[in-house]
């Protein structure tokens, strides 16, 4: 499970950018011409990266649901061995609750005003009425291991989660494991450990497990967050330390070969 489908289309067609998202080898000469025009361009996309967007807009504007534009997408980009569905065909918009008690739409929030506003609450608007997209309660139930990836709880793998079918299906497969996103308590990029805290988790690995409690049996921390190993038997869940600060040409492959292997046993 994870959240950003362009992301996972892009790393799997091995195009991601140098960042872990957008494009590699991306322009920005449409945002510039905008810029010079005097509109608007705090969120900036790279040309390709836009390509794909506009691609999108333009089959969801036709009627085409999401599973069906995400699987044309993906065999635009090559990646045919993989299946990547969509949490829903029906939107379901994140909604960020601030200090002062104004709601932000989720891109308000982390775009326009750079995640800087302390976060006191999230919503998930339409969720509630929302249904799985085609395939992808199955695709949990016949799956042999369940991975939740290191992203931020709150802001990325919770707006899925509200989908109560979805969470059905997590809660009652029997092999399920999450990779913490955070490395002594911080994120490498992004606002988890900010969201997370405002919300009301506790701090580092003790608020991960929080926020899968009883939708996990394993926690991947990293090895500088070893000592915290003994924080999952208050949860019921065993915690592994490994480096999960993937680089280099290995690409995570190593670790994920341990992953499975670990929580196979």
């Amino acid at each position: 499970m994870a959240a950003d489908p362009d992301t996972v289309l892009y790393t799997l067609a091995g195009v991601v950018g140098p960042h872990g998202w957008g494009r590699a080898d991306d322009t920005t000469n449409v945002m510039k011409s905008l810029t010079s025009m005097g509109f608007d361009t705090s969120f900036t996309l790279g040309d390709k990266d836009l390509a794909l967007c506009l691609a999108r807009t333009m089959m969801l504007t036709a009627g085409m649901p999401m599973s069906e534009v995400t699987e044309i997408l993906a065999a635009r980009l090559a990646v045919d061995d993989v299946t990547i569905l969509p949490a829903s065909d029906e939107p379901v918009r994140t909604f960020v609750q601030i200090q002062d008690g104004a709601w932000l739409e989720f891109q308000e929030y982390f775009v326009r005003r750079s995640h800087t506003d302390p976060v006191t609450a999230l919503a998930y608007h339409g969720a509630a009425d929302a249904s799985p997209a085609p395939g992808v309660v199955e695709a949990i139930e016949s799956a042999d291991l369940l991975v939740i990836a290191p992203s931020n709880p709150p802001l990325s793998i919770w707006p899925i989660l509200a989908i109560e079918a979805i969470e059905e299906a997590v809660r009652s497969h029997p092999r399920r494991v999450a990779v913490s996103p955070l490395f002594s308590g911080a994120a490498l990029k992004g606002p988890a450990r900010e969201v997370m805290a405002g919300i009301g988790l506790p701090e580092g690995t003790e608020g991960v497990l929080e926020a899968y409690r009883g939708l996990i049996d394993h926690l991947f921390v990293d090895v500088d967050d070893a000592h915290d190993a003994v924080l999952g038997d208050r949860f019921g869940v065993v915690v592994h330390a490994w480096n999960t600060h993937l680089s280099g040409a290995d690409g995570g492959t190593t670790f994920a070969s341990r992953l499975v292997e670990v929580t196979s046993s």
